[in-house]
């Protein structure tokens, strides 16, 4: 009787949709996992965000001062205190956000004690500093200076959201002589990258003045000259700055980013392109080049996954390209040292990786015919 009843029962709720077949049949529903969840994609969605619009102030602020003076609308010192103000804001929204990464990846729980205060107060230190340069800049070399913490320390935040959403950037070292290899011919594909972009910005830059359409923005000297800098320090920091920014910013961590959450690729280059764009701003129109020089440097890292050869690569020729404007016509001829020295890295590379993994000798095949007595070479019955 009792049985009939629970039938019963379960008849009317089944009826009415209450209970499903599952919990007829006692079995677990089976839940289908789903590649990052809606609330996780968003939240990368907005760090990426959040990262590029820091990383961008700077380049952008200042692009728009060089393109306004080339109109004949130069900026005056109330426009520069509004850009001191909100460079010195974004390091203080950096110098919050970098704590509270480092703090939540170092709980009480884990780690000893040393090496929690340890990094907390480089945090803290990295993050001070950035906003102290970012406030001051009175002199020609603090200038340059405020933009290399800046950047160095808006990395490192982006090494940390890296890290937190598990999403790796390739900063691991090579262990073997063929890696090292490998990491070198990716440095050098950076460089030809990078050589490329700037071939493309002259031949624009040139045609632009040749052609002395009126009303299209171009620099008038070269590039080193339109942002001021002089000095091998300047450069040096400058340089500094652009690794940083670009290459762990704006090419590595949006490019891991935004493929770990499917991302199409297309969307990636167009971002990554028209950032480039937009930073070199002050090119005027030849900075339309610079998104051949965005395009293969994501392609290098999409391929290979190898974050500090791109570095490597993008500051050789920074600092190769630097010098040769800096340096009198005469003293250029020094620009062969650093090329004889990665030809003879080149070398030193080939030779180990050479010896790490010798070719195998190739196999000489028997022609010798066996004889009518030669049991050993007969096949076996």
């Amino acid at each position: 009787m009792r049985a009939h009843i629970a039938a019963e029962a379960k008849q009317i709720l089944l009826a009415f949709g209450l209970q499903d077949q599952e919990t007829l049949t006692a079995r677990p529903r089976v839940e289908t996992g789903s590649p990052l969840p809606g609330p996780s994609t968003r939240r990368v969605s907005v760090h990426v965000i959040g990262l590029l619009l820091l990383a961008s102030l700077l380049p952008l602020t200042s692009g728009a001062a060089i393109v306004s003076d080339m109109y004949g609308v130069p900026w005056g010192r109330r426009e520069a205190l509004v850009l001191v103000i909100a460079q010195t804001g974004a390091a203080a929204l950096v110098f919050f956000w970098l704590a509270l990464r480092v703090i939540a990846r170092t709980p009480l729980d884990r780690g000893s004690p040393r090496q929690r205060l340890l990094q907390r107060g480089a945090a803290v230190t990295c993050g001070i500093a950035a906003m102290y340069t970012a406030a001051t800049p009175l002199t020609p070399s603090r200038v340059a200076l405020g933009p290399a913490v800046f950047g160095c320390v808006l990395a490192w935040l982006t090494l940390e959201v890296c890290r937190a959403h598990g999403v790796p950037l390739g900063t691991g070292l090579p262990a073997t002589a063929t890696q090292r290899l490998h990491e070198w011919r990716i440095a050098g594909s950076t460089l030809y990258a990078c050589g490329f972009g700037g071939l493309c910005v002259t031949v624009l830059t040139l045609l632009v003045r040749w052609t002395g359409i009126d009303g299209v923005p171009v620099m008038q000297g070269d590039q080193l000259s339109t942002l001021g800098i002089s000095r091998f320090t300047s450069l040096a920091l400058t340089v500094v700055w652009a690794v940083a920014i670009e290459d762990i910013v704006l090419v590595a961590a949006t490019t891991a980013l935004l493929t770990a959450i499917h991302r199409p690729a297309w969307e990636i280059y167009t971002l990554v392109c028209a950032l480039e764009v937009l930073f070199h701003a002050y090119m005027g129109l030849p900075a339309i080049g610079m998104a051949v020089y965005g395009i293969g440097r994501v392609w290098l890292y999409l391929r290979y996954r190898r974050l500090i050869p791109l570095m490597a690569g993008h500051g050789a020729f920074n600092l190769a390209f630097g010098p040769f404007l800096l340096l009198p016509f005469g003293y250029r001829i020094a620009l062969v040292i650093p090329i004889a020295t990665a030809w003879w890295i080149n070398r030193r590379l080939h030779a180990a990786a050479a010896r790490e993994s010798p070719l195998p000798e190739p196999a000489t095949p028997d022609t010798s015919v066996p004889g009518p007595g030669d049991r050993t070479s007969a096949p076996a019955a």
